[in-house]
């Protein structure tokens, strides 16, 4: 009996050993086909980042597959990521909706999970997105927070890249002073770091830099970073960096020769464009190759290479219509017009103007509607229609008063208001609900709350009168005009309004004007010049009394000596007789700054050959 008692013991000793062993196995090859799992999952997260340029729609479809995996895998580092791919998966297809659903379901997880390092990359995410979506209060707030995630990790690359982020925000916001220093910021943080140089982000810092002083027009400094940054680019053989380089020198270039009229400058900006365009085709990325070919359209309409510009334009138009970028398109469609209209079909013009315009609205291209509008106005003067003519005009400076300018002032006084603010203190973005059992809890954040809604009023105020203080500070030089305007408006331009059908009017005007003294008649002829604005027929025939007052005979000499010159170009020859600077020109004849260069340019051609024709140099001068 004993000896069977013994046996049933050691069998089951035998069976439970047995059982735990079987278990083990179990557990291990189930952590190994999890092991299998993560890592088939990383290898299509990293699939889809590398072919998000060249094949978006495979970059696509491995991010949906890891996504879908990933929800399933238990591991929330990699659920977060995968929802942060998607979503820049949804941002290069412009499905922004999408995306900001994705990115802040990848920052929940994170935040959930504290997971310091990822929420940093997700807030830059969200970022770059809702800056793309020109919502840049959002924007900044995340790109604050994804700072302060960078501070606490202690990682100079996740910090300069966020600098860097920080300065093309400023850029796009028209802060260009604080863009500069944060980009310099960014440039100093890389160049300290004990690691090797990270060549890739530190030419990204110094490609945004010189973009930055581009718009300073500051072209020198610009093309001093890009030559850098190009110089870097091909010692490290990089090939996106290379490209951009090229590109942006392209551009800067163009700019200068726009300036200049200098032919070796045009050269500089084709071979930089050539180059650009050669490197975008090998590395097949197409938003690249139609913004190259949109540039180098510009630079032969500008050169007056029609067949040229039309050439490239019509490679361009198909792949912006692929890719669906709007702004891009908007000005794709704006040179179409401009070339339509240069060979003088106006009626064909006005069509790809207002299509031109829809792309405009639809990308939020306030500057470019603004130009565009304006270039629509002239193809109606040229068809007579001054109905059409007058309310895009009106249409125009509605847009410049009340969108462009307001945008800007909100944009510049939000950077004040939020770059101001210090942080003693740090908080956690999102707090944790109040235990419902306690009712001190419960009044301690009801005062919470009541405090926090007087700060945003306080906050909101403060930023209404920062705003307004800006816009005062931006109509300063006009309000200093309109006091010296306003005595003489009350006589001018009453007159004005009926100089065409009125010649007794015009005879009274004569007589009282000869009743002040020659130097008091001229001197108020120059003060009313140099606020003067040419936006209808009639402001013609006014500008040219006052300036007949402050230059008697000049203008009939000009059409006497040289009576090829158009009415258009007497008044140039004028406002160069006034010794007008091109931003003068630009605001007397209500036209764009590029525009009055162009017309500037080919004024001096043409008075120049016909001075030589006549033997008048002296007007040439």
């Amino acid at each position: 009996m004993a000896n069977q008692t013994a046996l049933i013991v050691t069998k089951v000793t035998f069976f439970i050993l047995a059982t735990f062993i079987q278990l083990g196995n179990i557990h291990a090859i189930d952590f190994h086909q999890e092991a299998d799992n993560l890592d088939s999952l990383r290898l299509l997260l990293d699939l889809s980042n590398q072919l998000a340029y060249t094949q978006p729609e495979r970059s696509f479809a491995y991010a949906l597959q890891a996504y879908a995996t990933a929800r399933l895998s238990g591991s929330p580092a990699i659920h977060s990521e995968a929802a942060q791919v998607l979503g820049y998966s949804y941002y290069d297809q412009r499905e922004y909706k999408k995306a900001e659903k994705k990115l802040l379901e990848a920052l929940s997880i994170t935040k959930r999970y504290k997971l310091n390092s990822l929420n940093e990359k997700n807030h830059n995410a969200l970022y770059q997105l809702y800056r793309r979506m020109e919502d840049f209060d959002r924007a900044k707030t995340h790109i604050d927070l994804a700072h302060d995630f960078a501070i606490a990790n202690g990682d100079p690359i996740r910090l300069a890249n966020i600098l860097k982020g920080k300065g093309q925000l400023y850029k796009e916001m028209g802060v260009l002073e604080k863009a500069v220093s944060s980009l310099l910021q960014a440039i100093q943080v890389i160049q300290n770091k004990d690691e090797p140089l990270d060549y890739a982000l530190f030419i990204d810092c110094e490609t945004s830099l010189a973009l930055v002083y581009t718009e300073m027009e500051d072209h020198d400094q610009a093309r001093y970073y890009l030559n850098s940054a190009l110089s870097h680019a091909k010692t490290q053989q990089l090939p996106v960096q290379t490209l951009y380089a090229h590109l942006n020198l392209g551009l800067v270039y163009k700019k200068l020769a726009d300036n200049s009229a200098q032919e070796s400058l045009y050269d500089s900006a084709k071979a930089h464009n050539s180059l650009a365009l050669s490197l975008a085709e090998k590395q097949h990325r197409k938003p690249e190759i139609a913004m190259i070919l949109n540039n180098m359209a510009f630079l032969a309409f500008e050169q007056h290479d029609l067949p040229e510009a039309k050439r490239l334009l019509s490679k361009a138009i198909p792949i912006k219509l692929e890719t669906g970028n709007h702004r891009s398109l908007g000005y794709a469609y704006w040179l179409k017009g401009k070339i339509i209209s240069a060979e003088n079909q106006s009626m064909d013009a006005v069509k790809v103007y207002q299509e031109a315009i829809s792309y405009a609205q639809k990308g939020k291209a306030l500057s470019l509607y603004r130009d565009l509008l304006e270039d629509l106005s002239e193809e109606y003067y040229k068809q007579k229609d001054l109905q059409a003519y007058r309310n895009s005009l009106q249409l125009k400076e509605k847009l410049s008063d009340s969108l462009i300018n307001l945008e800007k002032a909100k944009n510049i006084a939000s950077a004040e208001i939020l770059y101001r603010q210090k942080k003693d203190t740090k908080s956690e973005p999102f707090s944790t609900a109040f235990p419902k059992e306690s009712t001190a809890s419960i009044q301690i954040g009801l005062a919470l709350l009541a405090l926090s809604s007087f700060f945003f009023l306080v906050y909101f105020y403060y930023k209404l009168s920062i705003k307004e203080k800006l816009l005062r500070v931006f109509d300063l030089q006009l309000r200093d005009s309109k006091k010296k305007q306003e005595k003489l408006q009350k006589k001018l331009l009453v007159y004005s309004e009926n100089l065409a059908n009125s010649l007794s009017k015009n005879q009274e005007l004569v007589r009282e004007l000869e009743k002040s003294a020659i130097n008091y008649a001229r001197q108020e002829a120059l003060e009313a010049l140099a606020q003067f604005k040419i936006s209808r027929q009639e402001d013609c025939r006014t500008f040219r009394l006052l300036f007949e007052k402050a230059f008697p005979g000049y203008w009939e000499r000009l059409k006497k000596d040289l009576p090829e010159l158009t009415e258009n170009e007497l008044i140039l020859g004028a406002l160069f007789k006034l010794g007008f600077s091109t931003q003068e020109m630009a605001s007397v004849l209500g036209i764009s700054y590029d525009g009055t260069k162009k017309a500037r340019y080919r004024f001096k051609k043409k008075i120049t050959s016909l001075s030589d024709s006549h033997k008048k140099g002296q007007f040439s001068k």
